[in-house]
């Protein structure tokens, strides 16, 4: 990967948040003032945003997205202003603050009804339907996943239509309407295979939980094949949704069928979620993410229920 080279004297670095990203970046170089203009910095934003994420950056992801939403309102630029809106709804999320999720989400939801942005609006529809889910309101959740494929569908987003298709699954299950969540998991897998998406991990999941609702623990093992025999061989989750759900999925499934192989699951989910944990300094923000997400707080108590066992 090239090296990203910032930054000029009178360019505050502390102003646009990118010492969030200076230690993943590893450089600082001048440039000439007149070369870093508004569209040079909302550029270097929206990679070093793209780079926190890839490094599981989430402090950074948030800063820098509050920074850019800050820049697109100062420049009046309405349309950008209502994708970063929508990107800081999704930063919060990750991190489990769902009422900053929530209103972030709706006030871009708003914006990109006005500006016609209608492929944003579909992912925002997504972000909100995991937040409604994540409060216990999968019947609000499911409405919104079904908008938003709506949507999606019909601008042919197919990239953004597998996040919808999860979306409905997820609320689906939630409500046990298990042929439904099974018919939304299966088409998101085969569209995930189609555009060689690793998402399709997340879809066999998805199918595999299903299974374990209805108790039929072979039938779960049996769609996680693909995904335990990809990690035997050095696979990892990378680009993935949600790994830490995966890794808890394969670790119920197998404790159930009495495997001893779910230990190593359970230790590979809680020590990735107590590693990225620590890089959050905000403690409110660092319980939120281990407490509010769902799946996160289900690790916890497992795996504190094992060493206590222990």
């Amino acid at each position: 990967m090239a090296d990203i080279v910032l930054i000029n004297p009178r360019f505050d670095v502390s102003y646009w948040g990118l010492e969030h990203a200076l230690p993943f970046l590893g450089k600082r170089a001048n440039m000439p003032v007149a070369e870093f203009n508004t569209r040079n910095t909302r550029s270097a934003l929206n990679t070093l945003i793209v780079v926190a994420n890839m490094e599981g950056d989430l402090m950074g992801n948030l800063h820098l997205s509050r920074r850019n939403l800050m820049l697109n309102r100062q420049i009046g630029d309405g349309r950008s202003e209502a994708i970063a809106l929508s990107n800081l709804g999704v930063a919060w999320l990750e991190l489990g603050d769902l009422e900053a999720a929530s209103r972030d989400s709706e006030a871009a939801l708003q914006m990109l009804r006005t500006n016609g942005d209608r492929v944003i609006e579909g992912a925002t529809l997504c972000n909100m339907s995991d937040v409604a889910l994540m409060r216990g309101d999968a019947a609000s959740a499911l409405t919104l996943a079904r908008s938003a494929l709506d949507i999606l569908v019909s601008t042919k987003a197919r990239d953004r239509e597998l996040d919808a298709w999860l979306k409905l699954g997820q609320a689906e299950l939630a409500l046990g309407r298990f042929d439904a969540a099974e018919k939304s998991f299966e088409q998101m897998r085969q569209q995930a295979l189609a555009l060689e998406s690793a998402w399709r991990y997340d879809a066999l999941a998805g199918l595999a939980r299903i299974a374990l609702a209805q108790g039929d623990d072979a039938k779960a093992l049996r769609h996680l094949e693909v995904v335990l025999a990809h990690s035997a061989a050095g696979g990892t989750l990378d680009g993935t949704v949600k790994p830490r759900l995966i890794e808890l999925t394969c670790h119920n499934a197998l404790a159930r069928a009495r495997d001893v192989g779910a230990t190593a699951w359970l230790k590979r989910a809680h020590d990735a979620l107590r590693t990225q944990a620590t890089t959050i300094d905000d403690l409110d923000l660092r319980r939120s993410f281990l407490e509010n997400i769902p799946y996160h707080r289900e690790i916890v108590a497992i795996a504190e229920a094992s060493t206590a066992a222990d």
